[in-house]
Order: C-alpha cells, then structure tokens, then sequence
C-alpha cells in the first residue's frame, strides 16, 4: 500500500478546492443575477432548452443530472441562463445583468428610463441578440447602441432594421 506525504495530501486538496470554487462561484454570480431578473419581475430561460443546431426551444428537455442533485446544488451550478426577458417594471439599470455571462437574448418589452446606461451590456461575451420593444428608444441613442455592440443584433420595434 502505497502512503502519501502530508504535503502531497495538502497540495491535493488545494487543487480540488480551486478546480471546485471556480464552478461554484460562476453558480453564486449567476444566481444572483437571477434573483435581480425576478426582483424586475422578469423571466429567464435556460440553455438546456434551447437547441443551437435546429436554433428551436425544446421545453420537454431535461438537465444531464438527476433531479435530487439539482435540487440540492441548484439549477446555476448545472446550466447557464440564455435568455432574458424583461417585461414588468421600468428599466433603470442594467448593470447587475453583467452576472449573467452566459447571456445570448436579451428583451426589453417595457419603458426604460431616459438615462439608461446601455455599457454594462458590452461586458457579456455571449450576447447575440437584443430586442426592445414597447421602449420609445430614438433613432439616433439606437444608432449609438448599434455602434456600443458591434456584434449583437439590435432590433427595435418601433425603427427598422440596419441596412
């Protein structure tokens, strides 16, 4: 039987608690920009259930993991969120959205507030799309969004799409 020093057994847990803390805060950081989607009275999706290769909601699928476990751990330790909507209350900030990285929608279906500050938007890599609807933006702060998110396809109800 083969022993191992202290100092390996120490460099060992070590390792396993930085390889489990990073998965663990990405779940903490994600739940609380969850619970700032549910304080604005909106809604969230997960990516489990959506299907990049048919680009279709399957809202039959199930997560890879028994349901016990996720009840125990939490749906943010399993999934990322991919979809946003924000449709109750008036947007006045955007910044606690910046928890959720693995953001691909987001929608705005509501007033938002003369001031709103569009830039944390720019910090979430996987953004895609950005629909406002219902929102009165202007042509020219829509032009200046387009400009903020080169690579996220703005689209606004009440102006037609960018050439």
């Amino acid at each position: 039987m083969k022993r191992f020093s202290l100092r390996t057994l120490l460099i060992a847990t070590a390792v396993l608690a930085v390889l489990l803390a990073l998965p663990i805060r990405r779940a903490i950081v994600q739940k609380r920009g969850r619970e700032w989607v549910a304080s604005q009275n909106g809604h969230v999706s997960f990516s489990y259930k959506y299907d990049a290769s048919t680009d279709q909601w399957d809202h039959d699928a199930s997560l890879p993991a028994p349901d016990w476990l996720i009840d125990t751990l939490g749906i943010d330790f399993f999934d990322t969120v991919d979809t946003v909507i924000l449709d109750n209350m008036e947007v006045k900030d955007l910044s606690p959205i910046t928890d959720l990285q693995g953001l691909r929608q987001l929608a705005i279906i509501i007033e938002i507030d003369d001031n709103l500050d569009f830039t944390p938007l720019a910090e979430l890599p996987n953004l895609r799309h950005l629909h406002l609807d219902y929102t009165d933006i202007d042509a020219e702060r829509l032009a200046k969004l387009r400009d903020l998110l080169p690579n996220v396809r703005v689209d606004a109800t009440n102006h037609p799409p960018p050439d």
